[in-house]
């Protein structure tokens, strides 16, 4: 009975089951959970009327532009304390500076106490702050430091608010952070003097930035330099002050924005609480419950009403959709859609199977036109030694009419193994638009972007992380900045992070002294020394432990290190350039890389895109290492194209090695052209045939004996024999059709021969596809092509896809023939 049950209700079963797993996976893996929630706001967003920024925020914005004309980067606080004077002047409610105003860059020191002098003056002036580690204990939020902006260091008096989120990809601030006995404020709540109902809240974009009354740096002073009539509408404001360029400021995203700058996010927060419209998390929870217990009812619903099961689905997702908008949009309360969507795709998609079950089944064969086509070329091969070594012994005439066929063999060996393209040299691998770039050849725009930025930040001393996939070339981008900037003339001093353990990547960096530990007989400089003045690079410094980024993150606030053993510090002057091939941002939310250290090195970040993405530099690099290589070597059309059709996952570095492989195996051949023989097997292109003419050129050969598609199946390198049975039939269908179905016509091409016995065979063969088709059609009684082409499914399951529409047409034909 039990068995009988399982059987009869697999599919409700596999619906719960399946349900409950979903659920299970939703609640343990937050990061998927969220990442669906998020999707779903954006989606809810866009059919959703936008909702305008507050009037009573302007946003002033520190552009690419304001930083060619006035910079580099970081610009003089002095403009600071011009900006806040004027606004001042101007009667404006509240001045928030977003741009943290760290300590560590001393060059600005000359202006820290004009800038404090007007802040204190303004009296209603908030600067930013940035906490560490931030944890949440007993429903309160802690963090294990805060590092506060210099104008706040010289007067105590001045306000300041954190710019951290506790969840970035949620953009969740908490209203306050703990740092010992002291209370930090967000930087939006010190603005608004409005604190939220609970210890955190979540922003709620509701428009694009660009929405935000704005203005550029630039185009302010020029206003105040004229006079212009248009300031009257800073009077009473809250103003926002922050970097917009996407080559400086950390870029977000949002269901509006693909590009939103940090200061445009703390903005909106400012107008959420402001307007009360921030997101809240009271109904997480029940609501995660409440939809499971909906897709329940969806199921018992569906399976008790088969009948009217669409209309249930569409009933069922417009009212989850409906409630949704209402929730969020109104009432500002985030739910766990990803519950119900999660549940809702699966519970259709196990109805969907259950509806088609029974017409759906097919054989999965997996014939490789690849496979087929090297077992073909490798017989061809053998056949060719076998005749020349038979043509060795032979007698003169027999010889003769062997080397005919040597000849014969020979020609579809070419045929099967070489491409033109193979042997043509690429001509136009060169290109007006290359550039080189202290080792680094391009001419894409992606490139051109990346090289733009390190001219603008190699001038500076800003801490610089460089992000990109392994093998793009950060070290070479590292060494171009450290060219271009005022330390060219010092060490330049590479280390890389993940190639030493913990102990030991502390002594290379910092040193040691004697003593210091077992097999420390003498005094040893660290590399941080050893780039003093100069600039060092840290690579993949995501590898790195927590302990040895407490102590790299001392290094970067006071330039002080301490050598392994020793019990005093020393003062370097080093340039720090991090790279990491992994995404900071998720570790910091994985607490597995600290907050405070991902600011400190993430002062300017410079992306690297994949080599995928700008296949347009491949021809370039290629020529670059060729051109490097100086052993005159070229390469050939094929070899080429093979080389931009790679979607190369180990980026330039791959692309190098690949070249000096080709260049040795080129050489050792005797050869000054690069082919696609000395190319990895994953890079080289087959040769395209049609595995139908392989297929009748075997059973032709066989004529079509009663053991002919087994042998050809085995010949063919052992695959299934329904391929080869399959792909005779499609080539039957579609010479039946060709030839205007003239059957004797068709059966004669099919057999390529005159002799009487073949063609009995194809003839047999051929009639009985044809009859079994009118027999079929027949028993059903249908005139209709579509209704007989849905009952007719098992004739097209096997039947390879180019093939379908000569069966379509050769229905038809019967179909016409019968009425």
């Amino acid at each position: 009975m039990l068995k009988s049950f399982l059987q009869k209700n697999k599919f409700l079963l596999l619906k719960i089951f399946s349900l409950l797993i979903i659920s299970a996976v939703l609640f343990s893996f937050s990061s998927v959970n969220n990442s669906l929630n998020k999707s779903t706001e954006y989606f809810i967003k866009n059919i959703f009327p936008e909702k305008s920024p507050d009037s009573s925020i302007i946003l002033i914005k520190i552009s690419s532009n304001d930083i060619e004309t006035i910079g580099p980067w970081p610009i003089k606080r002095s403009y600071y304390a011009l900006l806040i004077k004027n606004l001042k002047s101007l009667g404006v409610k509240k001045i928030g500076l977003e741009v943290f105003l760290s300590a560590r860059i001393t060059s600005q020191s000359i202006y820290d106490k004009l800038l404090e002098s007007e802040i204190s003056d303004a009296k209603n002036v908030v600067l930013s702050s940035v906490a560490g580690e931030i944890y949440l204990k007993e429903g309160i939020y802690f963090t294990d430091s805060l590092s506060l902006p210099t104008p706040k260091l010289l007067n105590d008096e001045i306000e300041t608010g954190h710019i951290n989120f506790y969840d970035i990809n949620n953009f969740s601030i908490p209203a306050e952070l703990i740092s010992f006995n002291h209370i930090e404020k967000a930087f939006a709540v010190q603005l608004t003097n409005t604190q939220p109902e609970h210890k955190k809240f979540i922003v709620n974009i509701g428009s694009s930035w660009e929405e935000i009354k704005s203005y550029s740096l630039l185009e302010f002073f020029e206003m105040v330099n004229q006079n212009d009539d248009d300031l009257r509408i800073f009077k009473d404001k809250i103003v926002v002050i922050g970097i917009t360029d996407n080559q400086i400021s950390p870029q977000f995203s949002s269901a509006f924005d693909e590009e939103l700058p940090g200061v445009a996010l703390h903005a909106f927060a400012v107008d959420n609480l402001l307007n009360n419209r921030y997101y809240r998390e009271n109904l997480a929870d029940i609501s995660a419950i409440a939809f499971i217990l909906l897709i329940f009812l969806l199921i018992y619903f569906t399976e008790k009403y088969k009948n009217y099961s669409i209309r249930i689905y569409i009933i069922f997702f417009a009212a989850f959709l409906i409630m949704l908008i209402l929730i969020q949009e109104v009432f500002y309360q985030k739910l766990e859609a990803s519950f119900f969507i999660i549940g809702f795709i699966s519970t259709s998609l196990i109805h969907l199977f259950q509806f088609y079950s029974e017409s759906r089944k097919e054989l999965n064969i997996a014939a490789s036109e690849k496979e087929i086509l090297k077992a073909l070329l490798n017989k061809k091969e053998e056949e060719l030694l076998a005749l020349k070594t038979r043509a060795e012994v032979s007698e003169h005439d027999s010889a003769e009419l062997l080397k005919n066929e040597i000849l014969k063999l020979q020609n579809e060996i070419q045929k099967l193994q070489e491409n033109k393209e193979d042997t043509t040299q690429a001509e136009q691998i060169k290109s007006d638009n290359a550039k080189l770039f202290f080792g680094i050849a391009y001419k894409s725009k992606q490139m051109d972007e990346v090289v733009e930025l390190i001219r603008k930040a190699a001038p500076t001393d800003s801490t610089i992380l460089i992000t990109g996939e392994s093998g793009t070339g950060k070290e070479l981008v590292a060494n171009a900045i450290h060219k271009l900037s005022n330390r060219a003339s010092e060490n330049f001093v590479v280390v890389n992070c993940a190639a030493l353990t913990e102990s030991l990547l502390e002594s290379e960096l910092f040193g040691h002294v004697k003593g210091a530990f077992t097999g420390a007989v003498s005094d040893k400089q660290g590399k941080f020394e050893a780039a003093d003045k100069g600039t060092i690079f840290l690579d993949e410094i995501g590898e790195t432990s927590e302990n040895f980024q407490v102590k790299l993150l001392r290094v970067l606030q006071s330039g002080d290190i301490e050598k392994v053993g020793a019990t005093i510090s020393k003062k370097v002057n080093v340039r720090v350039i991090a790279a990491t091939n992994k995404n900071l941002y998720e570790l910091v939310q994985q607490k597995k890389f600290r907050e405070d250290l991902y600011y400190r090195i993430n002062v300017i970040n410079i992306f690297i895109p994949p080599l995928r993405e700008r296949k347009e530099d491949i021809d370039v690099i290629v020529d670059y290492l060729l051109s490097n290589s100086e052993t005159g070597m070229s390469i050939s059309v094929a070899a080429l194209k093979a080389l931009n059709e790679n979607e190369w996952k180990g980026n330039v570095r791959e692309l190098e090695s690949v070249i000096k492989r080709a260049i040795i195996f080129a050489s050792s051949e005797g050869r000054n052209i690069i082919q696609l023989r000395d190319l990895p097997e994953s890079l080289s292109r087959a040769v395209k045939t049609n595995i139908e003419d392989l297929v009748i050129e075997s059973l032709r050969q066989k004529k079509f004996s009663h053991s002919a598609i087994s042998e050809t199946a085995k010949e063919l390198g052992n695959i299934n024999r329904t391929v080869v049975a399959e792909n005779f039939r499609g080539y039957s269908f579609k010479l039946f059709v060709e030839n205007n179905f003239d059957e004797s016509l068709t059966i004669k091409q099919i057999a390529s021969s005159d002799d009487e016995e073949v063609l009995k065979r194809v003839k047999q063969k051929f009639n009985t596809w044809i009859e079994n088709l009118n027999d079929d059609l027949k028993s059903l009684n249908i005139n209709d092509f579509k209704n007989v082409k849905t009952t007719f499914a098992s004739k097209y399951k096997n039947l390879p896809q180019r093939f379908h529409i000569y069966l379509d047409e050769v229905i038809k034909y019967l179909l016409n023939r019968n009425s």
